[in-house]
């Protein structure tokens, strides 16, 4: 293993739309876990005490007996994830915030998942061509620029 990777993320199949809520490179299984159980305590908190999805989150993160299971999970090459959903209002498009019916959108089901999973590279992934081998860009004639 290289590492582990760890995001939250919302989907709206209704909406048509994904948002990437955030991500996390961890060195460690534990780094990975203990991230995604701060998000999904974020996500509870931002989503509010009256949320089904949210006390999804919450019980989640309360099951320490789960999060040893999703830990050995993760350390077996496993990856792990905390899925909910539930209704929001996703603001239409071209609304701004001073026009009329700004902030009502319509009601849509959204999709709510952290996740973390193992990283494997091969070791010669990991490394950068040295200067003046014939993998590695010339800086003075880049095609880039």
């Amino acid at each position: 293993m290289q590492g582990y990777w760890a995001e939250t993320v919302a989907r709206s199949p209704d909406a048509g739309s994904e948002w990437h809520l955030g991500g996390w490179w961890a060195p460690g299984a534990w780094g990975a876990l203990t991230w995604i159980r701060q998000e999904g305590l974020r996500l509870a908190h931002a989503l509010g005490p009256g949320c089904e999805a949210a006390a999804v989150f919450r019980d989640w993160a309360a099951d320490t007996a789960y999060l040893r299971v999703q830990l050995a999970a993760l350390l077996a090459g496993r990856p792990v994830s905390v899925n909910t959903c539930g209704p929001d209002r996703i603001c239409a498009v071209g609304q701004h915030s001073g026009s009329p019916g700004a902030g009502t959108g319509r009601a849509v089901e959204v999709l709510y998942s952290v996740s973390a999973r193992p990283v494997r590279r091969h070791p010669r992934a990991l490394r950068f061509p040295r200067p003046g081998h014939p993998g590695a860009p010339d800086p003075i004639h880049s095609s880039s620029v």
